[in-house]
């Protein structure tokens, strides 16, 4: 059926709240038979540089031209929509243009009623063209399907029309970590199963050393109490010791470690650290009351320097250089 009316404006739209530097949507609007549909086309622009009665984007600028490029082409989808719903002898209306444009149809065919009916015949057969195993294995892909449709679209079915590289790499990737977890679920189980026969035996073993260290206990009685003192100070005097001595180790080896680490740091942060540490420590340190310095002298004579503690002037380029390293 053919339409009484037809317009195509393109123009910006304020968006609420406002997005920076007062950008504005760019929106799509048919109107057919007086009635209007707006269609955004996920772009924005700003004001400044519209044109509302041509309904572009004005300038000369490569972003210009990209938009306006953008803008032509909708228009050209929008034309082939109105010409394919004649062409199908459907009524020409703004819904069912934006419908085309974005995708919807009205009766498109899905993954899951053909798979479904597929299994159904896959069944009518078994035990004649096909075995229960095969109708178990295409209902357990059903069931893949139907879970990745839901966890990848948030859908309960997929249009066939739709189907690309995108979901079939991505359903084979889902498939693949599915088998994986399986193994992995099945290898945790069977990892905890031992790990239980350990615990449980050593808990058997702690359990038979306790009743042996209690069968073994003498009961010790004292005078008074410093002599009770003293024998528990005797008991437990060398466990401290050693458990100080630990400690002290422990403690030692951290502040060592965290010396190291920080040393290393400044050395791999710095490419000439180990330079400016053999300089340092063969220069001679002074003191005074302006702070510390690094004292150097010239060098008395040609031929071998003393690393690090004289410099020699080069003239020509007015430059003192600290010897870290023989000639």
């Amino acid at each position: 059926m053919l339409e009484t009316s037809f317009g195509l404006i393109f123009f910006l739209k304020r968006p609420n709240p406002e997005l920076a530097d007062g950008m504005r949507y760019v929106y799509c609007r048919v109107t057919v038979n007086g009635v209007p549909k707006d269609i955004s086309t996920k772009r924005i622009w700003h004001p400044s540089k519209w044109s509302v009665g041509a309904g572009r984007a004005t300038g000369n600028k490569e972003d210009t031209k990209t938009l306006n490029a953008y803008l032509d082409t909708l228009t050209s989808k929008i034309y082939e929509a109105k010409r394919s719903l004649i062409e199908a002898n459907k009524e020409v209306t703004s819904e069912a243009i934006k419908n085309i444009l974005l995708g919807r149809t009205e009766s498109g065919k899905t993954i899951l009623p053909i798979f479904r009916e597929h299994n159904d015949q896959i069944a009518a057969l078994i035990g004649a063209d096909f075995a229960p195993g095969t109708l178990e294995r295409y209902e357990t892909c059903l069931k893949h399907t139907r879970d990745f449709i839901k966890w990848k679209y948030q859908a309960d079915d997929f249009e066939i029309k739709k189907l690309d590289y995108e979901f079939i790499s991505q359903y084979e990737y889902a498939q693949e970590i599915d088998d994986w977890s399986a193994l992995l679920l099945a290898e945790v189980e069977e990892h905890f199963d031992r790990i239980k026969a350990e615990v449980d035996q050593s808990v058997d073993t702690i359990d038979k050393a306790a009743a042996a260290i209690k069968s073994n206990q003498r009961p010790v009685h004292f005078s008074d109490r410093k002599q009770a003192f003293y024998y528990g100070l005797a008991q437990s005097l060398p466990w401290s010791v050693v458990a100080i001595i630990c400690s002290i180790l422990f403690s030692w080896l951290i502040s060592t470690d965290e010396e190291y680490r920080e040393r290393l740091r400044i050395v791999e942060a710095y490419e000439n650290a180990p330079a400016y540490r053999l300089l340092m420590q063969n220069g001679e340190i002074v003191q005074d009351e302006r702070g510390n310095f690094l004292k150097l002298r010239p060098q008395e004579k040609k031929g071998d320097v003393l690393i690090g503690q004289e410099y020699i002037f080069d003239k020509k380029s007015k430059e003192m250089l600290i010897p870290l390293g023989r000639k």
